[in-house]
C-alpha cells in the first residue's frame, strides 16, 4: 500500500466514472446486482442509462469538492447534479429507480432513499457544486419525496415498520430524514418518527450472536425470520444509526451500530488473492445459524467502509482500523489500471466482469472521503489512462474503452452484449455469419478475443495500451 493509496484510488476511479458521463451529465452504466444475479438483459431490459442507485457517487464528489476544490471535480459534480434535480415525476418519485430491474421496474424505495440522502450531503459539504438556488432545490424536492412515503404511515407502523417492508431499505429512508435535518435544519416530527423507526428495528429485527456474542446481524424483514440482510447493505443501516447517536447522544444507538459493524467484520473471508471479503450473508437452517462468504462482489462494499470510518468517529477500535487497512489492500488488488475495480463476485459468470457505475460509485463514497492530499489526487486523476481495459472471467470478457464497451463470449466467436457509453441502451451483438439482415455491429470495441486451448488470444490492434484483470489466473497473450 502506498502511503498515497486513497488519492491514486479515487482519482483513477473518478477518471474512469467520468467516461461514462453522458452529455447530459447523467453517469451511465451497465446496472447489475451481482449479490442477486441479476441485471436488464435477464429481464429483457437493456438500459444502461442513469440509475439513482448510483447516486452514493454525489457523497464522495462533495467530499472531493471539499476537500480539492478540483475544477473537474466540480464540473463532473454539477452537470451530474443538475441532470438528477431534474428527474422528479409529477408523482413525487424520482425517475430512474429500477438499477438492475431496467425501465420497466421504476419503484425502489431505496433508490430514492439514496438519492435524498446524497442530494443533502452535497448540498450541506460543497453547496458551490450546485447553481445558486440549487440547495434550496434539493430541500424542496427531497422533502417531497419523502413525504410521498409517509401517506399510509399509520398501516406502516402498524406492521412495525417506519416507511417500507424491507429492514435495510427504511434505514435507508430514515437516514434520508437525518441527512435532510442535519442540511436544512431539525423537524421534530421527522425526529420523533426517525428515532421509533430505528428503536424498532433494533428492538424487532437484530439478532445476536452472530458470529459471537457482541456482534448482531439485523432480519431482512419481519417474514423472513431466518434471513440476514447481506454485509453490503450495513452501509445503509448503520449510518442513521450513528447520526441518531450525534442527535440524541443515547449510547444505545452507537452501541447497535457497533455490534452491526462487528457482525461484518467477524464473518469476512479470505479469498484466493489472500484479500479480504464481505460475506454474502447468514441464514437460519433447523435452528442453526450458518454463513454463507461468497459469491459476494469486491467493488460495491464502499459504502459500508464508509460507514466504519463514520463509526470510527464515535467509537474508535483497533479491530476497524485492521479491517479498513485490510479492505484497502482487496481495493487496491482488484482496481484495474483503466480505473474501474473488479466485481470478481465468484458467480463464474457474467457477474464477475461486468464493471457497473452504481457500484463503483460507492467505492467513490468511501475513497473520495479518504482523500487528504489534493495534488495525489489530481496527479492521479490527470494520469493517462490505458487504451483499454479487460477483465478475463471464467469463460467470458469484459472489455472497455473510453467510448465504448462490451462483454465478449471467446467462445462463440461473436455473440456478446455491448454499447456506446454515450448511450442509455445497450444491445445484443450477433455476429454477421448468423445476421444476415443486420451484418454489421458498429458498437462492440474493435477487440477480438479467442479461446484457443487453454489460453485467451486477445487482438486489439486499436489500442496501443490495454490493462488487462484475469480474475481467476486464466492465461492470455496479445496477437499484434
Amino acid at each position: 500500500m502506498t502511503p498515497a493509496f486513497h488519492e491514486d484510488a479515487a482519482g483513477r476511479l473518478l477518471r474512469y466514472l467520468r467516461t461514462w458521463q453522458a452529455p447530459s451529465g447523467a453517469l451511465h452504466g451497465v446496472h447489475t446486482h451481482p449479490v442477486w444475479r441479476i441485471h436488464p438483459g435477464v429481464l429483457e431490459d437493456h438500459y444502461t442509462g442513469y440509475s439513482a442507485w448510483g447516486a452514493p457517487v454525489f457523497l464522495g464528489l462533495a467530499d472531493l469538492v471539499a476537500a480539492t476544490g478540483n475544477p473537474t471535480v466540480l464540473d463532473t459534480t454539477r452537470r451530474l447534479a443538475e441532470f438528477a434535480l431534474a428527474s422528479q415525476m409529477t408523482n413525487g418519485r424520482w425517475d430512474h429507480c429500477g438499477a438492475e430491474l431496467g425501465q420497466r421496474y421504476n419503484e425502489a424505495p431505496v433508490d430514492n432513499f439514496l438519492q435524498d440522502l446524497s442530494l443533502c450531503h452535497l448540498a450541506r459539504v460543497a453547496p458551490g457544486a450546485l447553481r445558486r438556488d440549487g440547495p434550496a432545490d434539493v430541500a424542496e424536492l427531497v422533502w417531497r419525496n419523502l413525504e410521498t412515503y409517509f401517506s399510509d404511515l399509520d398501516a406502516i407502523e402498524a406492521r412495525g415498520h417506519l416507511l417500507v417492508a424491507t429492514v435495510n431499505q427504511d434505514c435507508a429512508g430514515i437516514w434520508a430524514m437525518l441527512e435532510w435535518m442535519r442540511t436544512f435544519g431539525r423537524d421534530a416530527t421527522w425526529l420523533d418518527l426517525a428515532l421509533r423507526g430505528l428503536r424498532t428495528h433494533a428492538t424487532q429485527h437484530m439478532i445476536w450472536g452472530l458470529p459471537a456474542a457482541d456482534c448482531a446481524g439485523m432480519l431482512r424483514s419481519s417474514g423472513l425470520p431466518d434471513y440476514i440482510e447481506p454485509a453490503e447493505y450495513y452501509g445503509v443501516i448503520i449510518p442513521p444509526y450513528v447520526l441518531a447517536y450525534r442527535e440524541t447522544g443515547d449510547r444505545q444507538f452507537l452501541d447497535v451500530a457497533v455490534e452491526f459493524a462487528r457482525h461484518v467484520m467477524r464473518n469476512a473471508w479470505r479469498d484466493a488473492r489472500g484479500c479480504r471479503r464481505l460475506h454474502r450473508t447468514c441464514d437460519r437452517v433447523g435452528g442453526e445459524w450458518r454463513v454463507s462468504q461468497a459469491p459476494m462482489l469486491v467493488a460495491g462494499g464502499g459504502l459500508f467502509l464508509r460507514a466504519l470510518r463514520e463509526l470510527q468517529v464515535a467509537a474508535p477500535s483497533a479491530e476497524a482500523e485492521e479491517f479498513l487497512a485490510a479492505m484497502d489492500a482487496t481495493l487496491a488488488s482488484y482496481q484495474n489500471e483503466f480505473g474501474f475495480i473488479v466485481q470478481a463476485t465468484d458467480w463464474h459468470d457474467d457477474y464477475d466482469l461486468i464493471c457497473g457505475t452504481v457500484w463503483q460509485a460507492h467505492d467513490l463514497a468511501y475513497l473520495g472521503a479518504r482523500v487528504t492530499d489534493a495534488a495525489a489526487f489530481e496527479r492521479a486523476l490527470a494520469a493517462p489512462a490505458p487504451d483499454l481495459g479487460m477483465v478475463i472471467g471464467w469463460h467470458d470478457c469484459w472489455v472497455e474503452s473510453a467510448a465504448q464497451w462490451g462483454l465478449v463470449r471467446p467462445w462463440s466467436y461473436g455473440f456478446g452484449f455491448s454499447g456506446n457509453k454515450a448511450d442509455d441502451h445497450g444491445y445484443p451483438t450477433i455476429p454477421a455469419w448468423c445476421n444476415p439482415k443486420h451484418p454489421v455491429v458498429p458498437l462492440a470495441p474493435a477487440v477480438q478475443v479467442r479461446k484457443v486451448g487453454d489460453e485467451l488470444v486477445i487482438r486489439a490492434p486499436g489500442y496501443p495500451a490495454i490493462a488487462v484483470t484475469s480474475i481467476y489466473g486464466k492465461k492470455w497473450v496479445r496477437e499484434e
